[in-house]
């Protein structure tokens, strides 16, 4: 794994929609769709819909500002299962860390019927173009709509006690960027599995596949988060063992 570089969220992050499309040669957009024809047979639930790739960064101390263009899930889909390939889909996303007030901190296990089943991630998703405010990506209302559905948190709530941007993700395998917020709320650790659980049995009733199969809460503290990290085999996101380190870091 390459290694990522995880640092303070800058005072301004601004992600920007340039319409211009994005034209890949002929031979790498069939390389992309006979994947993509092997990957829908062995699952058929996955779905080729709008990616943003990055094509322009850039950073100072104050300020991150990046700007992305249109592509699709067949094309992000590729590169994260073809390390180094020729024109890789370089994604900006939102995540979340969820600390409850007896300091533990959530995260969650990909259902079986994604592109990655059982892989450990915080809540979080790729921008779309229902988050854009003219030509800018509103985050806020991106992470909000993923911590809604995929655990069933609202961050106007009485129960929040904190919410804010955290933490900026480069780098990796992929060449990825993340803008990771924080939510604190007023929920053990115990009461949080428990609506968690009743989030996702309420999808099911509906009829919806529920992003997570499971939910995972680990105490914030060193020896704790340790022993998930050498512990637990499962794949993990490339962000999730040095976020949790910062942590306790702390």
């Amino acid at each position: 794994m390459k290694p990522i570089l995880i640092e303070e969220t800058p005072a301004k992050v601004t992600v920007t929609y340039d319409p211009t499309p994005l034209r890949l040669p002929l031979n790498i957009r069939e390389q992309h769709q006979k994947y993509w024809n092997t990957q829908i047979k062995q699952n058929p639930h996955l779905r080729n819909g709008e990616v943003f790739t990055i094509t322009q960064i850039n950073k100072t101390v104050d300020e991150l500002q990046v700007t992305v263009v249109k592509t699709d899930y067949k094309h992000y889909l590729y590169t994260i299962r073809h390390e180094d390939c020729s024109y890789p889909c370089k994604v900006i996303f939102t995540c979340v860390a969820v600390i409850t007030n007896d300091n533990h901190i959530a995260f969650g296990r990909m259902n079986r019927n994604t592109a990655t089943p059982g892989r450990l991630q915080f809540t979080g998703g790729g921008l779309d173009e229902s988050d854009l405010n003219g030509s800018v990506f509103n985050l806020v209302n991106s992470i909000g709509k993923e911590l809604e559905e995929e655990m069933g948190l609202h961050i106007e709530s009485t129960y929040t006690k904190s919410f804010m941007p955290k933490f900026v993700k480069s780098k990796g395998t992929y060449d990825s960027w993340a803008v990771m917020f924080e939510l604190k709320v007023d929920y053990t650790a115990q009461e949080m599995q428990i609506l968690f659980e009743r989030h996702n049995l309420s999808l099911i009733e509906k009829g919806e596949q529920p992003e997570f199969e499971g939910f995972v809460l680990v105490p914030l503290n060193k020896e704790s988060v340790e022993s998930f990290i050498q512990n637990e085999l499962s794949l993990k996101e490339d962000y999730l063992a040095p976020i949790l380190k910062k942590y306790v870091e702390e």
